[in-house]
């Protein structure tokens, strides 16, 4: 036993912790924390000037891109792109970005 240390297990707090919350109060605490979060964020959304609904934009897919999506054809995303590249319209950043991923796993 250390002269300094009185106590021969330095660890002995742990067999003699109690926990002094009940499950239910446990619970309770962190349901109200999680709902303290989401008000929150709500609120830090409703005065931001950011376009939640429209973020990351609509682009116009690549030819490589294209034809990706054309070795994915079952995939919804990659109708999108091709309808997109052909018509030579916009496609939201989202079903892009699906292929570019797929184009990245291979």
């Amino acid at each position: 036993m250390d002269r300094n240390n009185l106590n021969p297990n330095p660890m002995n707090y742990r067999r003699s912790y109690k926990p002094t919350l009940t499950p239910e109060q446990r619970e309770a605490k962190a349901e109200a924390a999680f709902q303290r979060k989401i008000a929150k964020m709500e609120a830090n959304r409703a005065k931001s000037k950011f376009d939640y609904p429209t973020a990351g934009g609509s682009y116009i897919p690549t030819l490589r891109q294209y034809e990706h999506a054309l070795t994915m054809i079952d995939n919804p995303s990659a109708e999108i792109v091709i309808t997109g590249f052909l018509g030579n319209f916009k496609v939201n950043h989202d079903h892009i970005h699906i292929v570019n991923e797929s184009l990245r796993n291979l």
